[in-house]
């Protein structure tokens, strides 16, 4: 989240970690461009007491490829499942930008960089906004 008392301190910085958002799921290759993959989650915002297991659908497109590497921009749309008492159900949206780089025939790595909103009813403004930076493993 945004850090409200940044410029306040010297040791501040702009962003501060408040959640925590972990994410599985399996991707098929449905051409040289795109790949669509089905996934679920668990995300943790604890100062406001929210925890929640969105599941979703997404599709990556190829902005670049070079061998098995590749930097992708994504978009998903989901449903989210309580498992606490902060919300009710609700919906998930998903996009982002990544690198996925192959460090051998059956691993590789994944950075992204994503934005997730959560639109809850009866939640202060119906929407939970989120940017998170994310690392990965994936397997081939």
């Amino acid at each position: 989240m945004l850090n409200k008392d940044f410029g306040d301190y010297e040791d501040e910085t702009l962003f501060v970690p408040n959640a925590l958002m972990v994410r599985n799921g399996v991707d098929v290759k449905l051409n040289n461009r795109l790949s669509a993959g089905l996934n679920i989650g668990l995300d943790w915002h604890p100062e406001i007491s929210i925890l929640a297991v969105p599941y979703f659908a997404d599709a990556k497109f190829n902005i670049a490829k070079n061998d098995d590497d590749r930097f992708y921009a994504v978009a998903g749309y989901g449903k989210l499942l309580k498992l606490g008492n902060g919300f009710e159900r609700g919906n998930y949206h998903k996009f982002g930008l990544g690198v996925e780089v192959s460090s051998s025939d059956k691993i590789g790595f994944q950075i992204g960089l994503d934005f997730h909103q959560k639109t809850i009813a009866n939640y202060k403004n119906g929407k939970l906004n989120s940017l998170s930076f994310g690392l990965g493993v994936f397997f081939l």
